[in-house]
């Protein structure tokens, strides 16, 4: 069984061809399915995944890892021309508002798209609780992190709305998609707000077995050099043997991962990660 992961858009690309942006999109295909992991924070990884020969048109599902801006930006532009026959797969509280904050105030960081607009078209949304989800033999969605790891706490910067009033967001609905085969364990992650070591836990107990390979955003742009060496350290530690980091994950990060973990690449657009046995 093999799987790829085809990065459409992330926040790098070393070619002058394809667009790059803060945002995610990935194309992950094999076990005779075809998903759309986010889409970016705009509709243009629709134009990259042109360049790259990626045809969309035929998509089982699309799933989003949680609900932020820069990962559901070219979603409605995606769903007026796909629909897909699976539907959209998502967390929990995924429609719920999110603020950022930032040194001039509050950013709306909040999902670029309506759960409104979604039944007024006619797209299904599902939703991904504590029970992973199996998308077909080899491919599941998982959700239900909770924190634990010392060095992994929730981001007193990024806040949702809920009740009328604004709370430290603590990620916990959000959404990976793992692929099994006989020699791997693969984790795809959107941002890990939660955490890459708390999701790799849950993942693994799940499971029953380590984390082999891990493809995503690590969310470490805004970390210290404790949190950065600790999560190298212990992803090694954990069995992790190759690590392909975007987006969220900072040049800090990737220059250190770089340095001190022998299978570290920088996932840019662009980039196809194979998966085989």
């Amino acid at each position: 069984m093999a799987f790829t992961i085809l990065t459409l858009m992330e926040n790098h690309t070393g070619r002058d061809d394809l667009a790059c942006e803060h945002g995610l999109s990935l194309l992950v295909e094999g076990a005779g399915r075809r998903v759309l992991y986010d889409t970016g924070g705009s509709p243009r990884f629709l134009q990259n995944a042109g360049t790259l020969g990626a045809d969309l048109a035929d998509l089982d599902a699309v799933v989003f890892s949680h609900g932020h801006y820069d990962h559901t930006g070219g979603a409605a532009a995606l769903l007026m021309q796909n629909r897909p026959p699976r539907g959209v797969w998502l967390g929990r509280n995924f429609f719920q508002p999110r603020v950022g904050k930032e040194e001039d105030g509050l950013m709306d960081i909040s999902p670029l798209l309506e759960e409104s607009w979604m039944t007024r078209v006619g797209i299904p949304c599902h939703v991904v609780g504590e029970k992973p989800v199996k998308l077909s033999e080899g491919m599941w969605l998982v959700s239900g992190f909770t924190q634990g790891e010392p060095v992994e706490t929730p981001s007193p910067r990024l806040l949702r709305r809920r009740n009328g009033h604004l709370e430290v967001d603590t990620f916990e609905e959000e959404v990976a998609l793992v692929l099994k085969t006989p020699a791997h364990l693969v984790l795809v992650s959107g941002c890990s707000h939660v955490g890459v070591l708390n999701m790799c836990r849950r993942v693994e107990e799940l499971f029953g077995r380590p984390v082999t390979d891990f493809v995503g955003g690590t969310h470490l742009m805004n970390a210290g050099d404790e949190r950065i060496e600790a999560t190298c350290r212990l992803l090694k530690e954990r069995g992790v043997r190759r690590l392909g980091a975007c987006h969220c994950s900072g040049e800090r990060a990737g220059a250190y991962f770089e340095a001190n973990f022998p299978g570290f690449f920088r996932n840019n657009v662009g980039t196809r990660v194979v998966i085989e046995d």
